[in-house]
């Protein structure tokens, strides 16, 4: 999760690829369980709402555990 999540932020989000300052970013995250490395998934989220991208986080399963919890 936290690759991923580090991957929208350095590759995705940047002028380079297309991004524009004035378009609102948002992350939408689906993932089926818990992030295989909590503490890289925190810091990796908040770096993330420190530039001000939103992240939405979809659970796919019942196994999922609070989303919000991993990325706050």
């Amino acid at each position: 999760m936290d690759q991923g999540l580090r991957l929208a932020r350095t590759r995705i989000f940047n002028a380079a690829n297309g991004d524009r300052p004035n378009v609102p970013n948002v992350i939408i995250l689906v993932t089926d369980g818990k992030p295989s490395d909590e503490e890289a998934t925190r810091n990796e989220s908040a770096l993330i709402k420190d530039i001000g991208i939103r992240i939405i986080g979809v659970g796919v399963t019942d196994s999922v555990s609070n989303i919000t919890h991993w990325l706050m």
